[in-house]
C-alpha cells in the first residue's frame, strides 16, 4: 500500500459521507458535503498534525464531491492538490486548482469547492489571529481591513514553488519515523514564522504594497546593533525574527532590510552563524565520552542533525563528529 502524507497522524478513514462531513467539520468548520455526478460512494481519509499556530493536513474523498463551508471565519487555508483537481468558487471568482496551482483561501470570502474523485490535497491551516499578528509585526502598523489573498497561487515556479518546498519539508519532517526536531518548540516556531512570512511575501494580498522593499525606510544601524548584541550574548535563547524586532522596537520587515543593508545577511542567517560558531567551539572543547553531537545540536537550536552536519562540513571542512573526536 502506498504511504500517504502524514500517515503517522490518521484522523479517520471512512466510506460514510455523514461520518466524513462530521469529522472534517469538527477539525475545520461545519460545512455541506454531498456527492456529485455518478459517484455513489466515497473512500475518504484524513491525516492531521497540529503544531501551534498552524496545522498540516492530508485529505482525499475518493468520490466526486461538493464542499460548501461558506466563510471560514477564524483561519486561512492553502490547498495544494497532489492528484486530481478541484474547482474553487470563491466570492465572484472561479479557479481550477491542480498540482501546479494551489488555492489560498481567506476567511472572510464565501467558499464552495468541487473535488474530483481522484483529488487528494495537502492543506495548511493558518490561524487568522496568528497570521494577522505576524503581518502587523512585519509592517509595524495596525490592519484596518481583513487580509485578503489572491486566490490562485502558482506553485510550479517562482516564489510559490519556493514556499511550497518549505511546506513539503514540514510534512517530511512530521513524517519522519525517528525523532523530528519539530518536537522542539523553538524549531517549530521558526517553521511557522517562515511559512507565514513566505506566504505574505510570495502571494499577493491587499497589504502587499506595504511589504515592498522600495517603499520602506531601512532600519537605523542602532537597531541592528541591539539585535546583534542580543544574539551574540544569548544565542541559546528562543529567538525569532519577530521577537528580535520587538526588542529593537522596529518592524520585522525593517529589521530584515537593516540587516541586509548593514551586514549583507538576514537576522535568521546571522543567528545561525553565531550558533554554529558556538557549537564548533563546544565540540572542540568537549570530551567525546561526556557529550554527543546531537546534544550540542539541540542545545544551540540548530535543527536536524543531518542538515547541521552538512552545513558544518561545508563551513569547517570536517564533520562535527570528527571535531569532537580530536
Amino acid at each position: 500500500m502506498t504511504t500517504m502524507p502524514l500517515d503517522r497522524y490518521p484522523v479517520f478513514q471512512s466510506h460514510e459521507l455523514d461520518h466524513a462531513r462530521e469529522v472534517v467539520g469538527r477539525i475545520f468548520t461545519p460545512h455541506r458535503l454531498d456527492l456529485l455526478g455518478r459517484s455513489t460512494e466515497i473512500d475518504a481519509r484524513m491525516n492531521t498534525r497540529r503544531i501551534d499556530r498552524i496545522s498540516a493536513n492530508y485529505i482525499t474523498y475518493g468520490g466526486d464531491v461538493v464542499i460548501e463551508p461558506g466563510e471560514l471565519g477564524s483561519f486561512f487555508v492553502v490547498q495544494v492538490p497532489l492528484t486530481g483537481h478541484s474547482l474553487i468558487l470563491y466570492g465572484n471568482e472561479e479557479l481550477l486548482s491542480t498540482p501546479d496551482t494551489a488555492s489560498v483561501i481567506s476567511p472572510t470570502i464565501p467558499l464552495t469547492q468541487r473535488w474530483s474523485a481522484d483529488c487528494s490535497q495537502l492543506i495548511l491551516r493558518l490561524e487568522r489571529s496568528a497570521l494577522e499578528a505576524h503581518l502587523r509585526d512585519m509592517i509595524g502598523a495596525p490592519l484596518p481591513a481583513p487580509v485578503r489573498f489572491e486566490l490562485g497561487m502558482d506553485v510550479s515556479a517562482g516564489p510559490g514553488r519556493s514556499w511550497l518546498s518549505v511546506f513539503r519539508l514540514l510534512v517530511e519532517e512530521l513524517d519522519r519515523p525517528d525523532h523530528s526536531m519539530l518536537n522542539k518548540q523553538v524549531v517549530a516556531s521558526e517553521y511557522e514564522d517562515w511559512l507565514m512570512t513566505g506566504l505574505l511575501l510570495s502571494q499577493p494580498h491587499n497589504y502587499t504594497a506595504l511589504l515592498d522593499d522600495t517603499t520602506r525606510t531601512p532600519v537605523p544601524h542602532r537597531a541592528v546593533t541591539i539585535v546583534r548584541e542580543l544574539i551574540e550574548s544569548h544565542p541559546e535563547w528562543r529567538h525569532t525574527v519577530t521577537s528580535l524586532a520587538r526588542e529593537a522596537q522596529v518592524s520585522v520587515r525593517s529589521l530584515q532590510l537593516g540587516f541586509r543593508l548593514h551586514l549583507g545577511t538576514t537576522p535568521r542567517a546571522y543567528l545561525t552563524q553565531v550558533r554554529m560558531q558556538r557549537a564548533h567551539e563546544e565540540l572542540l572543547a568537549a570530551q567525546r565520552d561526556t557529550t554527543t553531537v546531537n546534544a550540542v545540536v539541540a542545545r544551540w537550536g540548530l535543527g536536524h542533525p543531518g542538515r547541521f552536519a552538512r552545513a558544518y562540513n561545508a563551513r569547517y571542512g570536517e564533520l562535527p563528529s570528527e571535531t569532537l573526536a580530536r
